[in-house]
């Protein structure tokens, strides 16, 4: 759970398992927030709520493990958001952030907004374009700080890395494509298929095509483009297939496509960098270390 739905689990503890409540309160409709508890139930094979024909009546003792957690967790989330307030009331400056387009979406949108509205007099310059192109204006020096995808080709020495997201890459289709069923699949059932990808300046693809390579599989590429959105809707009605990463299907409830599993799959993981300096100015040593902290928080929501 990210820290968002940990709040609408309490919610629902605290409004005495009433959904309906529940809903009300924090204006997510019923059927999602029903989905977000069995979801995570399934995922973690495991009970969090007693149950009487359908509804939600008590927790169960894992539940309870569960909620006194996740209260600790918001507590400390919060406490340490205000921090990042406090510290920044007089922050002024200007900083440019390279960011992919796709992790933007899947990753950003809630750190982000929160850092420009609570900081007026820092200026974000927040640049969206394929991790290749972002690496280069890294080491430029053109913008202040990157967010990219892993094993990045800089010199270790000049550059610092920190692992703040992973994901696995999944095949993404039309619900009734031939493969549309299949638990997993195996990269060698891709050889042939039409697929759409991103374009050649997003790591995503090089990662693709360095696999295809060292699997002898020639996909047949009938279209590429920058939007992850764009792919993936593309799928709806065509026997096309494109490869995201999982994370993708929490942002996109599109009925008429499944996601697929490989059973051997590649790791997308995502690095925020920064030139090694003998000096930062204070905007950028504090906007990496919002970052930074706000990933190590997000992580371990995601585990719990």
């Amino acid at each position: 759970m990210d820290i968002k739905q940990l709040k609408n689990f309490v919610v629902i503890v605290e409004s005495n398992f009433n959904i309906s409540e529940t809903s009300k309160k924090i204006h997510i409709s019923q059927p999602a927030l029903s989905k977000m508890i069995l979801n995570f139930e399934r995922d973690e094979e495991i009970e969090l709520f007693e149950r009487s024909n359908g509804r939600l009546q008590s927790l169960t003792p894992a539940g309870e493990n569960f909620y006194y957690n996740a209260v600790e967790l918001i507590k400390q989330y919060e406490e340490m958001m205000e921090g990042l307030r406090d510290a920044s009331s007089k922050m002024k400056g200007k900083i440019k952030i390279g960011i992919p387009p796709l992790v933007n979406t899947v990753l950003f949108t809630e750190i982000i907004p929160k850092l420009i509205l609570e900081n007026p007099n820092i200026q974000f310059n927040i640049i969206e374009m394929g991790a290749l192109e972002l690496q280069k204006s890294l080491i430029l020096q053109e913008i202040d700080l990157a967010v990219l995808l892993k094993p990045s080709d800089f010199m270790k020495n000049n550059i610092e890395e920190v692992l703040i997201a992973k994901n696995d890459l999944c095949a993404f289709m039309s619900k009734d494509h031939r493969l549309a069923k299949r638990d997993k699949l195996s990269w060698s059932e891709l050889n042939n298929e039409s697929m759409a990808m991103f374009k050649e300046s997003f790591m995503v693809n090089h990662y693709l095509m360095l696999k295809f390579e060292s699997e002898n599989i020639k996909p047949h590429i009938k279209m590429r483009s920058h939007s992850w959105d764009y792919l993936l809707h593309s799928m709806e009605y065509s026997s096309l297939i494109t490869i995201l990463p999982s994370l993708v299907s929490e942002f996109c409830s599109l009925k008429n496509i499944v996601k697929v599993e490989f059973d051997d799959p590649i790791s997308w993981e995502i690095i925020l960098c920064r030139q090694v300096k003998a000096h930062y100015t204070r905007v950028e040593a504090f906007v990496f270390r919002c970052l930074r902290d706000y990933f190590n928080n997000y992580t371990m929501h995601k585990k719990k």
